[in-house]
């Protein structure tokens, strides 16, 4: 029993040996053609390198021209958009058959939540206190001085083209100052206090 146990340990033993030579002699004769096609792998990944390269240099002679193209309409496109974002103009305009009712402008600009606020206080008086409220955008690029006067103060109020009020008005601050524009005939005298920011900056 010890003879046959050992002879049957000895043919495995051999058998492994022997399957470990045969796998040793199919990868060596299997490595000339993994080198070959290694070798031809890389050939193929070079020459597509080579002509991606080749096309992207030869695309990117376009690329300033695609890209001054994008820009040129970007700012067209900016342009276009802060001449329609412009809040210039009559908010409403009112008529009266004995005199012409006050002229209120209000200096403002795209946003402005105080402005709202101003507005809404008129609108609300314009029946019994009949006038005409126009806006003036400082934004504007012909609104450069009042831009330069008014930057940080608005809401600002002119009556019949003179300085008025800032920041905020009541009712009550609205009707007395369109009964004086009305009692003075078109006249109003000017308050003190008017925002100038650009003389306070230089």
């Amino acid at each position: 029993m010890v003879s046959n146990t050992t002879t049957r340990g000895s043919r495995r033993a051999l058998m492994s040996s022997h399957h470990h030579l045969l796998l040793l002699s199919g990868v060596a004769s299997l490595m000339p053609a993994v080198t070959n096609a290694f070798i031809a792998t890389n050939q193929h990944h070079s020459n597509n390198h080579h002509q991606l390269t080749t096309s992207i240099h030869r695309r990117s002679v376009y690329l300033p021209k695609r890209n001054s193209f994008q820009l040129h309409s970007s700012s067209s496109s900016s342009d276009e958009d802060q001449s329609t974002n412009s809040v210039t103009g009559p908010i409403y305009e009112m008529t009266n058959d004995n005199t012409p009712p006050p002229k209120i402008k209000l200096f403002t600009k795209e946003g402005c939540t105080l402005c709202d606020k101003v507005k809404d206080i008129l609108s609300e008086i314009r029946t019994d206190y009949p006038h005409s409220l126009y806006a003036v955008d400082i934004t504007d690029d012909d609104k450069q001085v009042w831009f330069d006067k008014y930057k940080y103060d608005i809401p600002v109020l002119h009556m019949e083209d003179v300085y008025w009020t800032k920041h905020r008005l009541t009712k009550e601050e609205a009707i007395q100052g369109i009964e004086e524009a009305v009692g003075g005939g078109g006249e109003f005298e000017c308050r003190k206090g008017e925002p100038d920011a650009g003389r306070l900056e230089h």
